[in-house]
């Protein structure tokens, strides 16, 4: 406990090795968990953020019901 409590203060981390992260998704969390808080990402720049853009389909297929 001592340990992680330590890596959350020093604010280090590490993405696994064993599974796929896409640069989006680690820009973000990056962007989430700057120590000073005033560098960290806005919600604005968190909802504009290139990791939420996918895009909407216009319907869903029947099978999505189920």
């Amino acid at each position: 406990v001592k340990t992680t409590y330590k890596r959350i203060k020093m604010n280090f981390y590490t993405f696994p090795e064993h599974v796929t992260i896409s640069d989006e998704a680690k820009d973000l969390v990056q962007g989430l968990l700057k120590k000073n808080p005033e560098s960290r990402l806005t919600i604005e720049q968190v909802l504009a953020h290139d990791f939420l853009k996918v895009p909407i389909p216009e319907s869903l297929p029947v099978s999505a019901m189920t």
